[in-house]
C-alpha cells in the first residue's frame, strides 16, 4: 500500500493488491469446482468378445443383413445393388418401419466426399433407421475373388 505523508497532490500509484487477492480468490474456487463439474459422454461400446470365439464368415450373414455403401460418383450400394440415393432410401423405408432395434450397417469407398457420406446417413435417418453400424474395414466382395487363381486368396482380417 502506498501512502502520501503531507501532500495533497492526487496519488498516481495504482494499486493492484485487491485485484490479485480477488483473482486468486477465484482461482481457488474454479480449481476446486472444476473436479466436480459434471464430465460425462454417453457411448455404446461393443461388449467383450472372449478371443476363442470365432469370427462368422461371409456365407453365413442373415440374408436380413442390410449393408449401405456411399460411393465416390455419387451413388450408393445397397447389399450390392448399386443405385440413387432416393431409390435407396424408398426401399429401406419399409424394412424399417416398426424396427427400432434393427442395425443398418454403413461404409464408405475411399475417397468418397465427406458431405456425399453425412448426406446419405442423414437421409437413413430420415426413411426411419434408428440404429447405424460404422463399417470402418470394406465388406469382402466373394465376386471379385471368384475368377482369381486359388493361391490369390481374399486377405485375412485383422485379429
Amino acid at each position: 500500500m502506498s501512502m502520501s505523508l503531507g501532500t495533497k497532490s492526487p496519488m498516481t500509484d495504482i494499486n493492484v493488491t485487491p485485484l490479485i487477492d480477488v483473482v486468486l480468490v477465484m482461482l481457488i474456487i474454479f480449481m476446486v469446482l472444476t473436479p466436480l463439474a459434471e464430465k460425462q459422454m454417453y457411448m455404446r461400446v461393443p461388449e467383450f468378445e472372449p478371443p476363442n470365439t470365432q469370427v462368422v464368415p461371409p456365407d453365413s450373414v442373415p440374408p436380413d443383413q442390410i449393408v449401405l455403401t456411399a460411393l465416390k460418383n455419387g451413388r450408393v450400394l445397397l447389399n450390392k445393388t448399386e443405385m440413387t440415393v432416393a431409390d435407396a432410401m424408398v426401399k429401406l423405408k419399409p424394412v424399417y418401419e416398426g424396427h427400432l432395434s434393427k442395425v443398418l450397417f454403413f461404409n464408405a469407398q475411399d475417397g468418397t466426399r465427406y458431405e456425399f457420406a453425412v448426406t446419405v446417413l442423414d437421409e437413413a435417418h430420415k426413411a426411419g433407421v434408428n440404429t447405424i453400424g460404422m463399417m470402418t474395414d470394406p465388406p469382402m466382395l466373394v465376386e471379385a475373388f471368384e475368377g482369381a487363381p486359388a493361391g490369390d486368396a481374399p486377405p485375412a482380417a485383422p485379429q
